[in-house]
């Protein structure tokens, strides 16, 4: 709390943007935020759980969905007011729609914090022996299997040389590795530590490398006319956000009592976990990466390769 007040006094002397004061009094006092359950939201737990959001005058709920597509539906119909999810989901559906605003970033890749794994006792001992083996991902063509697609292009495996096995909720990625039930799959934290204590799974390779180094991974957005007739209660949003994330930058011990908290990581794990790195600001650059990765790697077609990250942005 301590950390929270000095921050809230930093804030309060920076003007423009959305980390600045609101213009007048709040739209709507109730906000639910949608969230695909990770550590890359960090900062948005330890805003609630320090609240900091309740200073700006929000009563903030946490809602947790399955996937990173049900965060979006989620704005896109109404239901929610603010979602976080990856930026392959949210290019996807901004290239479908031309309607979602990029509030501000909540993570991008460090080492550790997403890896390849495979079973306690497999015999796959490197990226090329992957090759005619099954991949489980949450859904097709989602940020999993861009990362994993990174991965094989940097040993020279071609995505038809493997199997995607698809509809793989990440928490389940492990119990169905430990069974046999697929060969290897690309796991966040904290699942990556929690399947490694439960079932002894390995690593065999990271995701933060090559073209993928560094990748922007997740964020919080609304629908553009949510932000225009709210733009008040967007801008405290966001300042509470923006303090919450300058904790989680700064104070791993404040990360693992949100996680422990959020996601109901055991202590023990939370000591041990690979973070992402939380950034302050949204780079508009960074998050160009996202679309021209994906036309790189077939995600998208060439005639998207135009696409810019900045529209969705201010």
């Amino acid at each position: 709390m301590v950390a929270a007040a000095a921050i809230l006094t930093a804030v309060a002397g920076c003007a423009g943007g959305f980390g600045s004061s609101p213009a007048g009094p709040l739209e709507k006092t109730s906000v639910v935020v949608d969230v695909f359950p990770s550590i890359d939201t960090a900062g948005l737990y330890i805003a609630q759980m320090d609240g900091l959001f309740r200073a700006q005058g929000l009563n903030v709920t946490i809602k947790f969905a399955e996937t990173s597509q049900a965060t979006v539906t989620g704005i896109e119909k109404g239901s929610y007011d603010i979602s976080s999810a990856d930026y392959v989901t949210y290019t996807y559906n901004e290239l479908a729609c031309s309607c979602l605003r990029i509030i501000a970033e909540a993570s991008f890749l460090q080492p550790g914090e997403l890896v390849m794994l495979v079973g306690a006792h497999s015999r796959i001992g490197s990226v090329p022996g992957l090759v005619g083996k099954t991949i489980s991902v949450a859904a097709p063509n989602d940020i999993a299997t861009l990362l994993v697609r990174s991965l094989l292009a940097d040993y020279g495996v071609l995505p038809s040389q493997v199997h995607f096995k698809p509809g793989v909720p990440l928490p389940a990625a492990g119990a169905l590795l430990a069974k046999g039930l697929v060969d290897a799959a690309p796991v966040p934290q904290p699942f990556v530590s929690l399947d490694e204590e439960q079932y002894g799974l390995q690593e065999l390779a990271d995701l933060d490398q090559g073209a993928t180094e560094n990748f922007p991974l997740q964020g919080f957005a609304v629908t553009q006319a949510w932000a225009t007739k709210y733009p008040n209660t967007l801008r405290a949003f966001v300042t509470a956000l923006e303090q919450g994330q300058q904790i989680a930058d700064t104070d791993r011990s404040a990360v693992e009592k949100a996680v422990e908290k959020f996601l109901g990581v055991p202590p023990v794990t939370a000591a041990l976990i690979s973070l992402p790195e939380y950034p302050l600001s949204i780079d508009p650059v960074r998050l160009q990466r996202v679309p021209d990765a994906m036309v790189l790697f077939g995600l998208l077609p060439k005639k998207d390769a135009s696409f810019r990250m900045s529209s969705m942005i201010g």
